[in-house]
């Protein structure tokens, strides 16, 4: 009898444990999928975070280059608007030179005349165009890209590509110029100062191409640049 009754409280003592092991494993179901969820949460929150930083990066990219859309949308509208008006007095503004004038100027002015015979052939050849933005005679050239590349060749003063728009900070004011300085225009032109019998003229590249024109050829004149030879 005594044996029976260990048996039964052996057997009652194992459905103990059973009925604790099926609870703790009910009651750790929950918690498990709690953790698993949070994990998951915290994955899609931080992909998601990853996302919104990819995408305030493409805008800012997206806006810098609406912006420079914009800026050279803006540039050719005022380019196409300078052409527009320069071709009405075009004609009525050239400047006819011919080798007169460098007999006269190269006792005095030995590489300006060289940059000048040198600008004479290019118009006369007709092969060098305005290019907005162009570095190169291949490409083309804008007005101060032109400015720089002819300085560059012809005179101690030196202009990196990266500064060619900057002619007007980078070269010496004066209020006196001589052959072979900038001068600046409105709209962006940098042309070479030259004078012949007193009368000054300018050279340098427009949107109709290379020209030799009269200095008062149409825009607003800012000032003058110096350049080292």
């Amino acid at each position: 009898m005594e044996n029976q009754n260990e048996k039964i409280l052996e057997k009652i003592l194992n459905e103990e444990k059973k009925s604790k092991r099926r609870m703790y494993y009910y009651t750790s179901i929950p918690l498990v999928i709690t953790v698993v969820l949070i994990m998951v949460s915290y994955i899609t929150v931080n992909n998601a975070n990853k996302e919104v930083k990819i995408l305030r990066i493409e805008k800012a990219e997206l806006n810098a280059s609406n912006e420079k859309l914009s800026k050279e949308i803006q540039l050719k509208s005022d380019s196409l608007a300078n052409l527009m008006e320069l071709a009405v007095n075009y004609k009525n503004k050239r400047y006819e030179f011919n080798y007169a004038i460098d007999k006269q100027l190269y006792s005095r002015y030995p590489k300006q005349t060289e940059m000048l015979s040198e600008m004479r052939g290019m118009i006369q050849a007709n092969k060098v165009k305005w290019h907005l933005g162009g570095n190169s005679p291949e490409l083309g050239f804008d007005s101060p890209s032109f400015a720089s590349f002819v300085i560059n060749r012809h005179s101690k003063t030196r202009i990196d590509a990266n500064e060619r728009y900057k002619l007007r900070e980078l070269l010496p004011s004066t209020q006196d110029p001589k052959v072979g300085d900038v001068v600046f225009y409105e709209h962006g032109y940098a042309m070479l100062y030259f004078e012949y019998r007193n009368e000054p003229f300018v050279v340098g590249m427009t949107p109709l191409g290379l020209a030799s024109l009269q200095f008062d050829f149409g825009p607003k004149l800012l000032g003058f640049g110096k350049v080292s030879y």
